[in-house]
């Protein structure tokens, strides 16, 4: 049942014990009592906003189910140092060639990191706010540039970005990791 219905059954209870309270002392009884119900369940839901949700479980995922993970995605964020040992990260279109990553690019600082075979990070996930779950899949590597005439197992990924992107990075994987939340409940 919920306060408000009881709140305005409890002076009538009160009354019949009573026996001798007027029209008036009656209503002001369940005004009251009604505000009272009002603020005892504006108390509980203010509390149960500010304890939130209870935090979800976080479980690693195995390279296999990382592998699909990447898999089943074309776009993700490549994180390479930049100009003065300025990390940067960038959305870009890629597609997995084995064991392997393969990124479009244009000419700059994504490339010139290639060339270099500087250490770079790859990351893709698919996150969902309201449920608070999701997974996230990150590559750690070298970056290299794919030679032109190179044979590859799978098709090039396509640019969405407009422009010459003329160059394809490869990054060769030397740690994997994953994880996958599955959300919160309620308290």
């Amino acid at each position: 049942m919920p306060a408000l219905e009881r709140a305005l059954r409890a002076p009538v209870s009160l009354i019949r014990s009573t026996g001798n309270l007027t029209r008036g002392a009656l209503a002001n009884a369940r005004r009251s009592t009604a505000l009272i119900a009002a603020a005892v369940d504006e108390r509980r839901n203010l509390t149960a906003l500010l304890v939130g949700p209870q935090p979800g479980t976080l479980e690693l995922l195995d390279a296999p189910e990382c592998w699909a993970l990447l898999r089943s995605r074309g776009v993700g964020r490549f994180v390479y140092v930049a100009r003065e040992g300025t990390p940067d990260v960038v959305p870009v279109n890629y597609a997995v060639e084995g064991r392997d990553l393969l990124i479009r690019s244009g000419s700059g600082p994504k490339l010139q990191a290639a060339e270099r075979g500087e250490q770079v990070a790859f990351e893709v996930d698919d996150l969902d706010e309201l449920t608070r779950s999701g997974w996230s899949v990150v590559v750690y590597g070298r970056a290299s540039l794919v030679q032109p005439g190179e044979h590859l197992s799978t098709t090039v990924p396509a640019a969405w970005a407009g422009g010459p992107r003329d160059h394809l990075l490869r990054i060769r994987p030397r740690r994997l990791t994953g994880r996958r939340l599955d959300g919160s409940s309620s308290t």
